[in-house]
């Protein structure tokens, strides 16, 4: 059953919707449409791959001074360099997904069922709500929801492992810093619209609809 909500009342603060209501107009639309885009998001995401790498060796820098055991210990010999390397490269393709997992995940919270797929032509990954419209707030759990979770996994691992191994779990977060950066070019930009921003993702981009003043009433799914 629907809700009805007048034109000067909020939506729920974290809902998914499954029709526009009326009164909506497309805003604005977020896609890596061209080389330049592709260039300076891959220019910026160096941002948060520093800000990552330095926040784990923070990290790793507690555990030693804490006296912290880990579990699983593989000093970084030249016996182990060759195993630890052929690891992170294949964590690396996992990685991808499992951070798009967690975008589905997010997407499930909310009652969606996310769909899953490759864009090769741009080279990546996504999961998509492309029959449902979230709200700005649901939407940038969405949009953060690896970089949190894949973070708090990170210092979890770093916890319980060490020496090469400890390295290589480090190196994964790092490395999902650094590709959250579409991520975080969204929440950007949503953070800027008003509560009322209902956005649909589409898998490698996003639409965000604004409700005009003045419009009628619209009824909620």
């Amino acid at each position: 059953m629907g809700t009805l909500v007048q034109a000067d009342d909020p939506l729920p603060r974290f809902a998914a919707l499954k029709a526009l209501p009326p009164g909506y107009v497309l805003a604005h639309r977020l896609a890596i449409e061209s080389r330049r885009t592709f260039l300076l998001l891959n220019l910026f995401s160096l941002i948060p791959l520093a800000m990552g790498a330095a926040a784990f060796f923070g990290v790793d820098q507690m555990l030693n001074r804490l006296g912290v055991r880990p579990v699983l210990d593989v000093p970084l010999t030249d016996a182990s360099r060759l195993p630890l390397t052929i690891l992170a490269l294949v964590l690396v393709f996992v990685l991808l997904s499992v951070h798009e997992l967690c975008h589905g995940l997010a997407f499930q919270s909310f009652g969606i069922r996310p769909r899953y797929g490759v864009n090769l032509r741009k080279g990546v990954a996504y999961a998509s709500a492309s029959d449902c419209y979230l709200t700005r707030d649901a939407y940038l759990i969405v949009a953060m929801a690896p970089l949190v979770l894949i973070t708090l996994g990170t210092v979890i691992g770093m916890t319980l492992t060490g020496g090469g191994l400890r390295f290589v779990v480090a190196l994964m977060g790092t490395v999902n810093a650094g590709s959250a950066v579409g991520d975080l070019w969204f929440f950007g930009v949503c953070l800027r619209y008003p509560r009322t921003l209902l956005v649909r993702d589409y898998g490698d981009g996003a639409e965000l609809f604004t409700r005009q003043s003045g419009s009628s009433p619209a009824t909620v799914e």
